[in-house]
């Protein structure tokens, strides 16, 4: 009996039994229900899936962080080429100036950079929004529950 892959493919294989063990490698189900017991397979195989958890988390926080970096290297170098461009514009040109005030309005969001206007106007809505929710409440009824039978039926 070859100890060491009958361990192997208990570890490795979450659906792999002790009972599915036995059967394959013809020996007792209490043979391998000991042996496992005194080389701490559950436990072994409880560390190897720790560990593949980890590991899949580390390369899904480098994967998202290598695209962060990308997406901010993105937007310096976008923000460089505007700077340049308006260094250069004729301000006569008033298609290029468009274009480019256009342009810098799309930083502008990609950046999450709002206006004071912009921040204002937000405020307002949240306000005007606040005040319709206390006006519902103020104005919301008591619920009146009538008994159709007399208070005499009821007391029995």
């Amino acid at each position: 009996m070859d100890w060491n892959a009958a361990r192997e493919e208990y570890i490795r294989d979450e659906s792999c039994s002790y009972r599915k063990l036995a059967k394959k490698h013809g020996i007792s189900l209490d043979a391998i229900y000991r042996r496992s017991k005194a080389e701490n397979w559950k436990e072994q195989r409880q560390q190897i899936k720790e560990k593949t958890i980890t590991k899949s988390l580390e390369e899904i926080s480098d994967k998202k962080a290598r695209q962060a970096k990308n997406y901010n290297d993105m937007v310096d170098t976008m923000t460089a080429k505007l700077t340049a461009a308006i260094e250069s514009v004729d301000p006569k040109d008033t298609t290029a100036v468009r274009r480019l005030t256009a342009s810098l309005c799309d930083l502008k969001e990609l950046l999450g950079i709002k206006s004071e206007a912009d921040s204002r106007e937000q405020e307002a809505r949240i306000a005007n929004l606040r005040r319709q929710a206390d006006k519902e409440d103020d104005t919301a009824s008591d619920i009146e529950v009538i008994f159709a039978a007399g208070p005499e039926e009821w007391n029995g």
